[in-house]
């Protein structure tokens, strides 16, 4: 039997909504008839172990479309639930992060407990009570789709970040840490650009997704969103953590009717657990990688097999792989994207036919060297941004034979697969031949110039079997 939920101590004082009929709709039945059509626009990409979202939290006409795309990926059982938005009340000012005096929030059709935790957070320093920031809607807008997604029996931990120096968040971020148990969720609640014109705010948050994305704080701290110390926190708990970023979606208030003159930028980002693959996953894409490049080779067309990505939801997921074919051990081809810009499934599919015949080094397979070949596909994660005060410390940064790295140097970029580490062992001869591979002095990764370079790496999930 389920344990009952640690709820907070003291008078039931009830947050009544602030934004029902303006920002979502006031009735019961439309509200969740809305959230429910928008939960089910789209099936989920397959992540698994989704342990924190990032959402907006405009009016739903705006950014639900974008909140679905994350809510729609927890599948975890979550019992407690906290929720981080920056202040937005410029009625008050203040440092830390604000705790609500009330016991529940209510929104149409629910009442949803505030967490005994908050009762624990208290003695913290770091929290405030600052009860004019929880007049809002940030957190609000969240609990119709957290309600739906469990029905019930859980908590939230409702909490508003004021000013907050970089320690701060650390501190924050530390203080999450030891409440993310596998039944706790977290969900940050941001929106990115405002009021920007239309393309300008799409390059602004196409910045601020990024530095998301490669975990990269010191750039994220130059964002413009309405939480910069939200977003921090979330990164760094995901760091302590060792979870994953999955970009799903962005948007802006421009692409929904809204003025392009004055736009508001919203997206969706899951934090999930290392992605992983079952024996039978590995078999069946090593398998249709395989399809892919023999049935282009002998007819010109490329295989189109929608059952797997039904027999195996994960395939959707948005990630860059490599396709890499050898023959006798020795490189045939290999072709990829280090970057997702479709789900799994297309981009092997269409690498693996790169692999074969559009490999700049090799003439194209031909038919009769099909049954000679070995396929390998590399899953890659996001690369992440590495810094170090000194170049040279980039030889002990490194770890051999998981890194893949990517090397950027006037302009000027190149990579290693994780595999070449069993051709290359030695780090500093690594890089000097990630600099030769992009036509720069050898020595380019040491310079300590204004030119010095920018590494990230990243990890490879490599499937690998001999298939007949």
């Amino acid at each position: 039997m389920p344990l009952p939920l640690a709820l907070r101590a003291g008078p039931r004082i009830v947050r009544p909504p602030a934004v029902a009929g303006q920002f979502y709709p006031a009735d019961t039945a439309e509200l969740y008839e809305f959230v429910d059509r928008t939960l089910s626009a789209s099936p989920p990409v397959g992540i698994r172990g989704a342990r924190a979202v990032l959402v907006p939290h405009a009016g739903y006409v705006f950014s639900a479309e974008v909140a679905a795309a994350s809510f729609r990926e927890i599948g975890m059982p979550f019992k407690r639930v906290f929720i981080l938005a920056s202040n937005h009340s410029g009625d008050v000012h203040f440092n830390g992060v604000s705790i609500p005096r009330e016991s529940h929030y209510a929104v149409p059709g629910a009442e949803i407990p505030i967490s005994a935790v908050v009762d624990e957070l208290k003695s913290d320093p770091l929290f405030v009570d600052e009860p004019r920031a929880h007049g809002m809607h940030m957190i609000e807008v969240e609990l119709p789709y957290l309600h739906r997604l469990r029905r019930g029996d859980f908590s939230i931990v409702p909490l508003i970040a004021g000013g907050m120096d970089l320690p701060a968040v650390q501190r924050l971020a530390e203080i999450f840490d030891r409440y993310a148990d596998p039944e706790t969720l977290f969900v940050f609640s941001v929106d990115l650009s405002h009021y920007y014109k239309y393309e300008e705010a799409r390059n602004l948050d196409h910045f601020t997704i990024q530095a998301i994305m490669s975990r990269d704080d010191a750039q994220l701290r130059r964002a413009v969103t309405d939480g910069n110390q939200v977003l921090l926190a979330m990164l760094f708990l995901a760091a302590r953590r060792g979870w994953d970023p999955t970009f799903l979606m962005y948007r802006n208030s421009g692409d929904v009717g809204a003025d392009k003159n004055r736009v508001v930028g919203y997206a969706s980002i899951v934090f999930h657990e290392p992605l992983d693959f079952s024996e039978q996953e590995q078999r069946d894409l090593l398998a249709f990688a395989r399809r892919a490049a023999e049935e282009y080779v002998r007819t010109g067309q490329t295989p189109h097999d929608p059952g797997l990505v039904e027999r195996h939801p994960v395939f959707r997921i948005p990630r860059g792989a490599f396709v890499t074919l050898k023959k006798a051990g020795r490189l045939r081809g290999c072709i990829g994207s280090l970057l997702p810009r479709t789900s799994l499934y297309e981009d092997v599919r269409a690498h693996a036919v790169d692999a074969a015949v559009h490999d700049v080094r090799f003439s194209p397979v031909t038919p009769e060297e099909l049954d000679r070949l070995t396929v390998s596909i590399s899953v890659l994660e996001y690369p992440q941004r590495v810094y170090v005060n000194d170049p040279r410390e980039y030889l002990t940064v490194l770890r051999p034979n998981k890194d893949g790295v990517i090397l950027i140097y006037q302009g000027r970029q190149s990579t290693f697969l994780p595999e070449v580490w069993h051709e290359i062992p030695n780090a500093a001869d690594f890089l000097s031949q990630l600099c030769l591979k992009q036509k720069s002095p050898a020595t380019c990764w040491s310079d300590t110039g204004d030119a010095r370079a920018a590494l990230y790496r990243y990890s490879a999930n490599v499937l690998e079997r001999s298939l007949p």
